[in-house]
């Protein structure tokens, strides 16, 4: 099946079927045991060599058209594994046609204590299947395989001392050679039963840790675009509202330069985020990725620390939007247009995680600059679940 194709027979069922739970919850006919219902906000559609993927993600109390996002990944492996592996002893193998996985946390250790403070959605599983000396992806696939339905499922992945989790509300993977009929079957197979896949009934105390688990799984996807990043902070305000502190963001915001020097060749420019401090005027912050096949986003030793290049250039976008902001025209027409007024703005770049984020490190490397934050984003999943 043409990847085109799959990316429309999925948004058409998927939409379909949120549908008609959404009816059935506001007829009452939906068991919620008092709980919230979340729904998906966003469709990724990746596609894999010799697999295409469709998974849903957000979690919104109101049913809205999914946003569709394009991936493009090397290997299913590296897709549910999260690290650049070649070979993989997984804890399932599957093969054949209507497979399926459902809440279940596959896991490459069984120290989940320490891991569960950066990935707190582990302590929501109950079920957990752990088997310590494989290694690569937790799930592999037959020459036989066809098709398979994973459902609010957590994959703990391992390489050396390095944890990755991925947690999944529902994602649907085929084979690519999959036949209009045998998707058709794996669909209906998924949303005949009597429970509910694709959207989650859970307590104010959960939500936070459902939607910054989400979060993760997005950043700790390998080759995942800032934009997609982004959109999904754009459809859940609450992370970044909670995470800063802040009443009022702007995302995007589109400004011409009416004023410059007479040497800047671009049209305008497109902030990621302004952020309203508590004194009314904002701070200014670009979105990066969590650049998770660097060790480390700064170089050279103490003396001369100082930032590897994609971060430097994010430092160097962000200088520039500061700059735009100096000159009184572009200031007057950032005010008419967005209500946004600028000064002595924080610069913050959003970059990194954990894994690869020295604190002590990037302090030395912001010495040169001024009014410079580097965050990453498990601090900001952090800064989110823990806010008041």
């Amino acid at each position: 099946m043409l990847f085109e194709k799959f990316e429309q027979k999925t948004k058409q069922m998927w939409t379909s079927y949120l549908t008609n739970i959404s009816i059935a919850h506001k007829e009452g006919r939906l068991e919620t045991k008092n709980n919230k219902i979340l729904y998906p906000t966003m469709l990724i559609i990746s596609q894999c060599k010799g697999y295409h993927i469709a998974e849903l993600t957000g979690a919104s109390e109101k049913l809205n058209p999914l946003i569709i996002k394009r991936h493009k990944e090397s290997s299913i492996l590296r897709y549910l594994g999260q690290f650049d592996s070649a070979q993989s002893s997984p804890i399932i193998h599957m093969n054949g046609d209507c497979n399926g996985l459902d809440s279940l946390c596959l896991s490459h250790t069984k120290n989940l204590d320490e891991i569960a403070e950066r990935f707190p959605y582990l302590k929501l599983q109950k079920s957990i299947l752990t088997m310590e000396n494989t290694y690569g992806s937790t799930i592999t696939f037959g020459e036989d395989f066809v098709s398979c339905l994973i459902n609010n499922c957590t994959f703990l992945n391992k390489k050396e001392t390095i944890y990755r989790s991925k947690t999944i509300l529902s994602a649907i993977l085929v084979k690519n050679s999959i036949t209009n009929a045998e998707l058709e079957k794996i669909f209906e197979w998924t949303t005949e039963k009597e429970s509910v896949v694709g959207v989650q009934a859970v307590s104010d105390k959960d939500r936070r840790i459902i939607l910054a688990s989400q979060l993760q799984n997005l950043y700790l996807l390998p080759g995942l675009r800032e934009t997609t990043i982004g959109e999904f902070l754009k459809l859940h305000p609450e992370i970044i509202k909670k995470a800063f502190d802040t009443e009022h963001f702007e995302y995007e915001p589109s400004l011409k330069w009416v004023e410059h020097d007479g040497f800047c060749t671009d049209n305008e420019i497109n902030p990621d985020l302004l952020i309203k401090r508590k004194d009314g005027y904002y701070d200014i912050c670009d979105l990066k990725t969590a650049k998770l096949e660097k060790n480390r986003i700064t170089k050279a030793d103490r003396s001369r620390r100082r930032f590897i290049d994609y971060v430097s250039e994010g430092v160097a976008q962000l200088a520039n939007y500061r700059e735009y902001f100096q000159y009184p025209k572009n200031a007057a027409l950032a005010k008419e247009k967005y209500g946004v007024e600028i000064k002595n703005p924080r610069l913050i770049l959003v970059v990194g995680n954990w894994d690869n984020f020295n604190e002590q490190e990037v302090a030395q490397a912001c010495r040169q600059y001024e009014n410079l934050e580097v965050i990453d984003y498990d601090t900001i999943s952090q800064l989110y679940i823990n806010s008041e």
